[in-house]
């Protein structure tokens, strides 16, 4: 009795030992591994069962399988450095023709400021030829910034008014209709 439970369970020791290096297996354990993205453990199951069992159709169409989805990753890889690459080189090229930029600003603004100075010169040359001619012409047309000609503040002053009197109607409307007040008994 004791030998053949001893070989029933051998027997099935050796039918597990079996059926955990079968081709199938092999490739129900790959599978898995791609299923969860681990490409690298995938290809070594894969290969492990290739060298056991050469000619299963079943391993061989994973191995291609997961051959693609390499190249696949290290295409997108390769994308993903080449656009960073770039991305790098364009940030160096923004930063070159932002200094660009800013050397042409400062060159301009200089341009400007001679052309000011220049404009200012000519102004005092004319002034000083005509002097009291343009001033009057000027004063007269234009009043100074910050203060208002005679006609503008009559305007306004009319402008508040109006708005004003506009105001005081509505007030008045409001105080003859009175509000209509509901009252209920609070008891």
């Amino acid at each position: 009795m004791m030998k053949t439970i001893a070989f029933v369970f051998f027997m099935m020791i050796g039918f597990y030992a079996n059926s955990q290096t079968s081709a199938k297996n092999y490739f129900n354990s790959g599978a898995k591994d791609y299923i969860h993205s681990d490409i690298k453990k995938a290809m070594a199951t894969v290969e492990k069962g290739l060298k056991k069992y050469p000619n299963d159709e079943d391993l061989n169409q994973l191995k291609k399988k997961l051959l693609e989805e390499k190249k696949k990753k290290d295409q997108k890889k390769d994308q993903k450095n080449k656009e960073n690459k770039d991305s790098k080189d364009s940030d160096k090229n923004k930063d070159k023709n932002k200094d660009d930029k800013n050397k042409d600003d400062k060159n301009k603004e200089e341009e400007n400021k001679k052309q000011d100075e220049k404009n200012k010169q000519d102004e005092k040359k004319d002034q000083d030829k005509k002097p009291n001619e343009g001033k009057d012409k000027k004063e007269e047309s234009q009043p100074q910034l910050g203060q208002m000609s005679p006609q503008q503040i009559k305007q306004l002053l009319e402008t508040m008014k109006n708005e004003e009197a506009k105001t005081q109607k509505k007030v008045q409307a409001q105080k003859v209709k009175g509000k209509k007040t509901n009252q209920e008994k609070d008891w």
